[in-house]
């Protein structure tokens, strides 16, 4: 996954973070997809989907990818494609509204944070 400097997320939103390395920190390319890739590398993608599947930050990172677009436009996070994840945008926007990142902020404040279980990343 390539995250590009020159765009800054949007700060209410923090990346997730691990005690431990993750899979995708220990091996990235496992998670390096372009957009078109999904066909050619279906055994990859399903490697990659299961690793994502077993993260304790799936639900974070998901959220983290949704809000930050510019930052997301490639990789397989989450478990999700691009193509998938501009599909959830659309659906989310569809229900929440164009200011949709506005409201999850919202909700980001009154949530109690998650904690990521040691051991447990993928």
């Amino acid at each position: 996954m390539t995250i590009h400097p020159t765009v800054t997320q949007d700060p209410r939103f923090s990346r997730p973070q691990s005690p431990t390395l993750t899979r995708c920190q220990r091996e990235p390319s496992l998670f390096d997809f372009e957009r078109g890739d999904c066909a050619r590398k279906a055994l990859e993608l399903a490697q990659a989907r299961r690793a994502c599947a077993r993260c304790p930050l799936a639900a974070d990172c998901l959220l983290w990818a949704l809000v930050n677009k510019s930052l997301t436009p490639t990789g397989i996070i989450a478990g999700t494609t691009p193509r998938q994840r501009t599909q959830l945008r659309d659906r989310i926007a569809a229900r929440l509204g164009p200011n949709w990142v506005d409201v999850l902020a919202d909700q980001e404040q009154t949530r109690p944070s998650r904690t990521a279980v040691p051991g447990r990343a993928a």
